[in-house]
């Protein structure tokens, strides 16, 4: 009795355990919220028929010879299946390396049309309404920075400097400001280690001081993200369609008024293969906001 069990066991539980497996399979593809690709569903069906055939063969239903034209053709099956499946991957990861490429240098684009909508913004009051006026500001456009001179002094006014500057005995307990130390290289006679310190406000190229600087350039480089193009700032990623913008020249927040823009678009690749692209953008035509949805991701 004991052997007769223990033959059955060795002669049926592999097609068995095939069997099991491929419902298992089948029961978790329609279980599931989110349904399995084709070459799940046919891998489930390869794996049932395995089983059909071990178990048909064990009970000598069927021959060695149609075991072997049936096995054949199960092994075509399989081969064109791990195609199918391998295409799948090679498709998906492909996909997903485009995706990330072309958010993350439309993350990058938008942050640059920011970084120069704002320059913009601080010198006429308003944003550039039209892509002509921004890119024309930043091919042409001078914004305002410090030219600086000469470093703090490590140490703490003198009694003498504290009566130029203050003319009271206020307490001397911190080391001396920029601020303090402009004021004082600007007197007669400034102490020694302030002759050469100045700070002046001077006129430069927006795009020599924003596109054209060694640390943009290299970082651009690192990413992975190219040469930085004028022409190419107004458009997305990988797309030969402009992103859309839209300005206001006073939006009112509670008793203040603001400029107020937005800029948005979709990407040319959604996040998950066979889904829609998403939307990226910053701004906000309500308030004057200008964070950017991905900065939130």
């Amino acid at each position: 009795m004991t052997n007769n069990f223990s033959l059955l066991i060795k002669k049926y539980s592999v097609p068995v355990l095939f069997l099991i497996l491929a419902l298992a399979m089948l029961y978790i593809n329609f279980a599931s919220e989110h349904r399995q690709d084709a070459s799940f569903i046919l891998a489930t069906i390869m794996m049932f028929v395995a089983g059909a055939l071990t178990l048909l063969y064990s009970t000598g239903t069927i021959s060695t010879k149609i075991l072997t034209v049936l096995g054949g053709l199960a092994f075509i099956g399989a081969v064109i299946t791990l195609y199918f499946s391998t295409a799948s991957v090679v498709s998906t990861k492909k996909h997903n390396e485009q995706y990330e490429l072309s958010f993350g240098k439309a993350a990058y684009n938008l942050s640059d049309i920011r970084e120069a909508q704002k320059a913009y913004l601080d010198k006429n009051g308003k944003y550039a309404d039209t892509w002509d006026k921004l890119l024309d500001f930043i091919r042409n456009g001078e914004v305002p920075y410090v030219n600086k001179v000469g470093v703090i002094p490590n140490r703490k006014i003198t009694p003498e400097e504290r009566a130029k500057l203050y003319g009271d005995n206020r307490p001397i307990d911190v080391n001396m400001t920029e601020m303090e130390a402009l004021l004082l290289s600007k007197m007669p006679n400034p102490a020694s280690d302030l002759a050469e310190f100045k700070r002046d406000t001077l006129m430069k190229s927006y795009m020599e001081s924003k596109f054209n600087t060694k640390t943009y350039r290299e970082a651009r480089e690192l990413a992975g993200y190219g040469k930085f193009s004028v022409d190419s700032l107004a458009y997305i990623p990988f797309t030969n369609k402009k992103w859309n913008m839209q300005t206001k020249d006073s939006v009112k927040i509670g008793q203040q008024s603001y400029p107020a823009i937005k800029v948005w678009g979709k990407l040319p690749y959604a996040k998950l293969e066979g889904t829609d692209p998403i939307e990226i953008s910053f701004g906000s035509l309500t308030t004057n906001d200008v964070g950017g949805s991905w900065e939130s991701n």
